[in-house]
């Protein structure tokens, strides 16, 4: 198996995995971190070791999804595929960067002066917007199952011969 395959299909794997975890802390986990901010949040933040957990799975990600698209450059089908996907990945952590990180942090501070009242309109916000995150994860699963489907172009040729 090409190096390229193994690549793309680590990509696949770890992107269906982030959808799948995200997926399922959203509806299993998430609701307990919203009960009373910003005591609940902090709570979470504090009890739960998310850093061990989503910093290398994503960071693993990003590798095998730029590995994929690098090696996977010269099949224009796949390339394409795999760069909207790495696009739509990259949203996802640029939205995390600039509002649900920043975000989460401000709903699980202390010292907030924030209102409970705004800071439980604000949290519930923060849910709804989470599941924009996993369907533009799980767009970039489904384009590089797509790409799995192309046959590189050296394949095609020899099944035609």
């Amino acid at each position: 198996m090409r190096v390229a395959e193994l690549a793309l299909e680590a990509s696949n794997v770890l992107l269906g995995t982030v959808v799948g975890a995200g997926v399922n802390q959203s509806l299993f986990v998430m609701p307990d971190w919203f009960t009373s901010p910003p005591e609940s949040v902090l709570n979470a933040q504090v009890g739960h070791p998310f850093k061990s957990f989503w910093i290398p799975l994503q960071a693993g990600c990003a590798l095998a999804l730029g590995g994929a698209l690098a090696l996977n450059r010269a099949e224009r089908r796949r390339r394409n595929l795999l760069a909207l996907a790495l696009g739509l990945y990259a949203g996802t952590w640029a939205a995390t960067a600039g509002y649900f990180a920043p975000e989460i942090m401000r709903l699980g501070d202390k010292d907030s002066v924030i209102a409970i009242s705004e800071a439980t309109r604000r949290a519930r916000r923060w849910q709804r917007l989470t599941w924009a995150r996993h369907l533009a994860l799980a767009g970039a699963w489904v384009l590089t199952a797509l790409a799995i489907a192309q046959r590189p172009r050296a394949l095609r040729t020899r099944l035609r011969g």
